[in-house]
């Protein structure tokens, strides 16, 4: 069963972290974590900052940049994850590198066979059938290779993190204008998390 933990801002959802690995008797604590979306950005204290909310928890983290790293290490570290951590970010530079190494279809398979995910922003968003929903927010141009915007498909709805958050204010308003009539938006803000438990998922 899927067992999905998705968020705007991850140290900001600790407490709904918590609930969602105790409902769900997770025990694992080793967490692999792939910051490769936060490459390309100028300020990525978020990252660290999820981490030591790991760390203070008492996860054991595996750091894992899926650009700068031999693709059959990558895969191999994939498979063995107990639990996949993807950080917010650059969404279509994200999506360019996972699918460089063609990691969408194991991504995609351990999500399925019940290996707990963690998606904050950038790494909620590919969950979605298409990222394209997203060009307002972040810019494709940094990610030139990517042709093709399909995102994972494991969600039927599309996650729109920072909602109504500085200094999204103004691009979230967009895009949810721009696409609301027809997309699935789940909106949430910096401090709501969305839990996607099988075919179904809830706001907290």
């Amino acid at each position: 069963m899927k067992k999905i933990f998705l968020s705007s801002y991850f140290a900001g959802t600790i407490k709904q972290f918590q609930t969602f690995i105790q409902e769900n008797s997770i025990t694992a604590k080793k967490i692999l974590c792939i910051p490769t979306a936060g490459n390309v950005e100028d300020y990525i204290g978020y990252i660290d900052e999820g981490y030591q909310s790991l760390i203070d928890l008492g996860y054991e983290i595996d750091n894992l940049d899926v650009a700068n790293e031999a693709t059959d290490s990558v895969v191999f570290k994939i498979q063995q994850a107990e639990i996949l951590f993807i950080t917010g970010g650059n969404t279509f530079y994200l999506l360019q590198e996972l699918k460089r190494k063609n990691l969408l279809p194991l991504i995609v398979e351990k999500i399925k066979n019940g290996t707990p995910y963690i998606g904050e922003s950038a790494g909620a968003i590919i969950l979605a059938p298409s990222i394209e929903y997203n060009k307002i927010m972040d810019s494709p141009k940094s990610a030139p290779e990517l042709l093709d915007y399909s995102g994972l498909g494991i969600t039927n709805f599309y996650t729109l993190p920072h909602y109504i958050e500085d200094p999204f204010t103004k691009t979230v308003q967009e895009t949810y204008n721009n696409y609301h009539q027809r997309l699935n938006f789940m909106p949430i803000n910096n401090h709501e998390a969305i839990i996607v438990l099988g075919d179904s998922y809830k706001v907290i």
